[in-house]
């Protein structure tokens, strides 16, 4: 008689490398076990609290029964998000068909492909940047899809319309990150109307991850939204959709609060994929994020906060000699590493504690090797501290 099963899994699954908040997670403990200080630049998590009225309307938002919460959610935080890309992007959005709340992006980000991949289909591509957020290979690979990283380099601007005609003809869905995790690069809106012209040409549903709208430091960024606005067609059959999120705009990373925001077929049909699963935030949390939506005061508060640590860390590294590039918004620093080896920089500058994510951790292909990546999570003081710990081993 067996007794000891072999479970049979998904390979793909096996096939998957480690996520990269594992790695880092690991490393930190590493180092703080073994009582080192350490500067953790690594997972993009926030470190300043959450707005206190933020964490006030969650709390006086869970009922005595919280019952089941619907995939729409309340009409309260779907009319605040359109009321927000009315006065930040200039967009009218009717909360009712062209906006659904996630939990969360990365959730978000990981199921889409479901939505319009065929794993039996030969036509099943799913292009995205690279370097770049790497639930979008694993959110395709995983689907049944066939992942097509786009490798960019120079000034990591991703541009569709450079891709071959035979990729093109076989892609579902196309990714684009603007502000782009990891570099901070961001799309011109040429750049972004060139895009959705190649996606519509060749019935490629388009999304915009624009997680980082809100954290920039030169130009607000421009969102594809706006870009179907201004084009004076309407969202109905754009097949456009972006993703917006509160975890670095309103430090409610832990909260799993998103958008998703476009054409209202696209949206019908998202509905109905995730009522499935039983995809819905909780209505105390989509009560929080109504009260963020609303408010742009915490979020330019952030904005100025970030941008103080961003400086103090660009005037530290270009007067070491190394080169920043792009980090013209978004929560991130991208330097290309002295030899370029980002592997072996961030391992040079773990000896003074400063952890860091290497341009590997975000790559399929070799794009973006050669650098590292800061997140700009210690407060002031600790970007001081950081700073100062540097200087030591440049």
């Amino acid at each position: 008689m067996r007794y000891a099963a072999e479970v049979r899994l998904n390979p793909l699954l096996a096939a998957l490398p480690t996520y990269p908040t594992i790695a880092i997670d690991r490393v930190r403990d590493q180092l703080l076990a073994a009582g080192r200080p350490v500067y953790d630049f690594g997972t993009g998590d926030p470190i300043e609290a959450t707005p206190s009225f933020i964490r006030d309307a969650l709390r006086a938002n869970i009922a005595d029964n919280c019952r089941y919460p619907t995939v729409i959610g309340e009409p309260a935080v779907r009319s605040a998000f359109a009321g927000y890309a009315q006065r930040r992007l200039g967009v009218t959005l009717n909360p009712g068909t062209e906006v659904l709340p996630t939990s969360g992006s990365k959730e978000a980000v990981f199921h889409l492909p479901l939505l319009c991949v065929d794993p039996n289909a030969p036509d099943r591509a799913v292009v995205f940047p690279d370097p770049g957020y790497s639930v979008y290979y694993r959110g395709a690979a995983l689907s049944g899809g066939r992942p097509h990283p786009q490798p960019l380099s120079g000034d990591y601007i991703q541009r569709a319309w450079e891709l071959p005609i035979e990729v093109l003809r076989e892609t579902r869905l196309l990714w684009i990150n603007t502000p782009h995790n990891p570099s901070g690069a961001v799309m011109s809106r040429e750049d972004l109307r060139r895009t959705w012209e190649v996606c519509r040409e060749h019935d490629i549903l388009l999304v915009s991850d624009e997680c980082y709208m809100d954290v920039w430091f030169n130009e607000p960024p421009v969102s594809i939204l706006q870009v179907v606005e201004e084009a004076g067609v309407g969202l109905s059959g754009s097949g456009v959709l972006a993703l917006f999120s509160l975890s670095k705009r309103s430090g409610m990373t832990g909260y799993r609060s998103g958008i998703v925001a476009g054409d209202p077929k696209v949206i019908g049909a998202l509905r109905t994929l995730r009522t499935n699963p039983g995809l819905a935030p909780q209505d105390f949390v989509n009560a929080a994020a109504a009260v963020a939506w609303a408010d742009d005061g915490h979020a330019e508060q952030r904005r100025l906060l970030f941008g103080e640590k961003r400086r103090l860390l660009l005037d530290f590294l270009s007067g070491a000699g190394l080169e920043v590039t792009a980090s013209e918004a978004s929560f991130y620093v991208w330097v290309k590493a002295p030899g370029g080896d980002g592997d072996a920089f961030a391992s040079e500058l773990l000896k003074a504690g400063i952890l860091t994510n290497p341009g590997s951790f975000f790559a399929v292909t070799a794009a973006g090797r050669d650098h590292v990546r800061f997140a700009l999570v210690p407060d002031l003081d600790g970007c001081r501290a950081a700073v100062e710990a540097m200087r030591a081993i440049l």
